[in-house]
């Protein structure tokens, strides 16, 4: 009775991670404030969408085969490698007739893709070929091994946020004996896990689906609160060009909160259901094609419509714009 519900929470939530891969890539736009550089920010902010979208991979991907691991892999290139050619295609018919290409190759075109704006395709290839086997793994674990699990990756990843800005300041501030403390003890303590990959962030997946169902409402205010701390944390950071990771220490916290709020969301609306789902099962084209979309956009508002004024404008029409 419940699935229905559940899956429409996570297609809200893949819904609103593709409108802020979006706000990424527009946020230079939005230039600084009174001083205060508003597109790092915002883009900061926004680029919690990656690990988001790596641990919604892991939440649907990591489950039990129901067909032939052939089948599987058939079916996942079909998903995933197919509508790569498909757009890149589209792309590369609409930029050669255009005549905004310099070089009109289609495979370099099309490399050139795969290696830059699309990587999130060949990121998340190794991870769905060994994800049936990851699965049989983790279902041999029982539930109150997955929740320490969960909570053990919690505090690895939070000392790694920590102890990195700790160590920036330390740096800074010409505290070096200080610096070279915190130093030794990030090589003695990890700060995290399998390196700087997103490779936690989609076995998170299987532990979030299945412990967000274990923890009582103590620990689930707990984990969201630390998430909203981590989230301001991991902005400040970066504004501040303190040391991080990439990806960051600090979204491991935060994306774990996110995916804890969305598991209490209640849907009533049909309608409502019905336009996420819709555009949900879009995200994958929007994502192909956010890059060329913002282009264009560039191109006629910013340097059309406005002829290069934005930067004149109040900062809530820079917003909305």
């Amino acid at each position: 009775m419940n699935t229905n519900k559940r899956l429409t929470n996570w297609d809200l939530l893949r819904a609103l991670s593709m409108f802020l891969v979006v706000v990424v890539h527009i946020a230079p736009q939005l230039g600084s404030f009174r001083g205060i550089n508003a597109g790092v920010i915002v883009g900061t902010g926004a680029i919690i969408c990656d690990p988001i979208f790596f641990c919604l991979s892991g939440y649907f991907a990591l489950k039990p085969l129901k067909k032939s691991y052939k089948d599987y892999l058939f079916g996942k290139a079909l998903s995933l490698l197919l509508p790569i050619f498909v757009y890149a295609g589209l792309l590369y018919t609409y930029k050669v007739v255009t005549g905004s290409l310099q070089d009109t190759n289609y495979i370099r075109y099309t490399s050139s893709l795969v290696q830059g704006g699309w990587w999130f395709v060949p990121a998340l290839i190794p991870y769905i070929i060994i994800a049936p086997v990851l699965a049989k793994m983790f279902e041999a674990l029982d539930d109150r091994t997955c929740k320490i699990a969960l909570f053990v990756t919690l505090g690895i990843y939070a000392w790694g946020g920590l102890s990195c800005a700790a160590n920036s300041l330390l740096i800074n501030s010409q505290h070096i004996t200080l610096a070279a403390a915190v130093s030794t003890f990030q090589r003695i303590i990890p700060r995290s896990l399998l390196g700087g990959t997103y490779f936690t962030f989609f076995c998170l997946g299987y532990f979030v689906k299945r412990v967000t169902p274990l923890l009582d409402r103590r620990e689930t205010r707990f984990i969201k609160s630390i998430g909203i701390l981590f989230f301001i944390f991991d902005i400040v950071s970066a504004y501040f060009g303190f040391e991080r990771s990439d990806p960051s220490f600090n979204w491991v916290i935060v994306t774990v909160a996110i995916f804890v709020a969305f598991n209490g969301i209640k849907l009533h609306s049909q309608t409502f259901s019905n336009i996420i789902e819709w555009t949900a099962k879009r995200s994958y084209s929007i994502y192909l094609l956010q890059y060329a979309t913002i282009e264009l956009a560039t191109s006629v508002i910013y340097n059309g419509v406005l002829d290069g004024g934005y930067s004149t404008l109040s900062w809530p029409l820079r917003i909305a714009t």
